[in-house]
């Protein structure tokens, strides 16, 4: 009597098991040979498995595409360096890496960003496969590299709240995602087109964040999934930084013209979405305020309008000194420095409030004239 013949190999069963929770890592590089090889080393000590790595390396002029392939050669997985002949942008970057990569769970990690502790990347699977309701997995990336920041990266950093202080909860729902150093559900993001391409260095995140949160999805802040975030290229410069503001400025003109007061809404739900979002309404108020002084004070000559003026601009001085301060608490021997350096991060405050307010003019001109972003 012959033998029933089985229904399928084994081999299938766990190849089928594995490519169900297998994770794929998008890295989007720029320039980055200064600081992938330390990202991807930290990858490559992830205890989860499956993973398959996706380098998107977007025209750069550096060794970041060698790089990537000598440190993942040797690891036990999928590797894929895709090279864009000309810059496409960040947007178009993550899309084709999406396109290249299988796995139903994806990793976004920028090419500066280092993963804390080697489960990272099976803790934050945990709360996808928990709950169904969870889109996006966020790190919390606001650990400077200490002793490798210069001036700018920490006064830019610490005014952009890009570095804080965590919160004793563990993990609280955001309003949006930097798209960073986030594990998402390629299906939720399947759903809303993938990234906008309208956006080309920034915006893309904040849209296809109220894009998800629209449809249902929540945003969980983990601040257990510790990230070390390492700034280059633009952010390593006063002028980069002036230059990143007035480029985000012109990108939120567009989130907000597709999703209006809905941008808003659920900021109670998260103490750090709510100071990051109300900052930076206070930052277009407060240059709004300041052009309407200058003007009345040009027009009408009066002494008591630039005395205003005066005290406008002191005023937000002050409003950084206090914010700031306890980023730049004196300590022993670095006192002098530290009060030097409050006072002129303090000062570089009113010139991001003037570039991103300057971005929102120009972006919204663009935006009524159908202009991409």
């Amino acid at each position: 009597m012959e033998s029933p013949a089985p229904s399928a190999p084994a081999a299938d069963t766990s190849a089928s098991a594995e490519v169900a929770r297998l994770v794929s890592v998008i890295v989007p590089a720029y320039n980055g040979a200064g600081s992938i090889a330390r990202s991807l080393e930290r990858l490559r000590a992830q205890d989860y498995r499956p993973v398959e790595w996706v380098v998107v390396d977007d025209a750069s002029t550096d060794a970041t595409s060698d790089i990537a392939s000598k440190l993942l050669s040797g690891a036990p997985s999928l590797l894929s360096v895709v090279r864009h002949p000309t810059n496409l942008g960040l947007s178009q970057s993550l899309n084709d890496g999406l396109a290249r990569s299988r796995g139903p769970y994806v990793l976004i990690l920028h090419q500066d960003i280092e993963l804390v502790g080697d489960d990272w990347i099976r803790r934050a699977v945990a709360h996808l496969e928990g709950d169904p309701a969870i889109a996006v997995v966020t790190a919390y990336y606001g650990v400077p590299a200490e002793g490798e920041l210069n001036f700018a990266m920490r006064a830019f950093g610490y005014i952009r709240q890009q570095f804080h202080t965590a919160r004793t909860e563990g993990q609280e729902v955001v309003t949006f995602s930097e798209f960073k150093c986030d594990l998402f559900r390629r299906a939720a993001v399947a759903e809303q087109g993938g990234f906008p391409t309208r956006f080309r260095i920034a915006g893309e995140d904040i849209v296809l964040s109220f894009r998800l949160r629209h449809r249902g999805y929540r945003i969980l802040k983990c601040y257990d999934l510790v990230a070390v975030q390492r700034f280059t290229g633009h952010a390593e410069s006063i002028g980069g930084n002036l230059y990143k503001d007035y480029r985000f400025g012109m990108a939120i003109t567009g989130a907000l013209r597709a999703f209006g007061a809905y941008a808003f809404r659920h900021l109670e739900s998260s103490r750090y979405a709510r100071s990051r979002s109300l900052h930076r309404a206070s930052q277009a108020g407060f240059a709004l305020t300041l052009a309407v002084l200058v003007a009345l004070a040009l027009v009408l000559n009066s002494v008591w309008f630039a005395a205003a003026l005066g005290a406008l601009v002191l005023g937000r001085w002050i409003y950084y000194v206090v914010r700031l301060g306890p980023e730049y608490r004196p300590r022993d021997r670095l006192r002098r420095r530290s009060v030097f350096e409050l006072a002129a991060a303090a000062a570089l405050g009113i010139g991001s409030d003037l570039a991103y307010s300057a971005g929102v003019l120009v972006g919204s001109i663009r935006v009524a004239l159908g202009r991409s972003l």
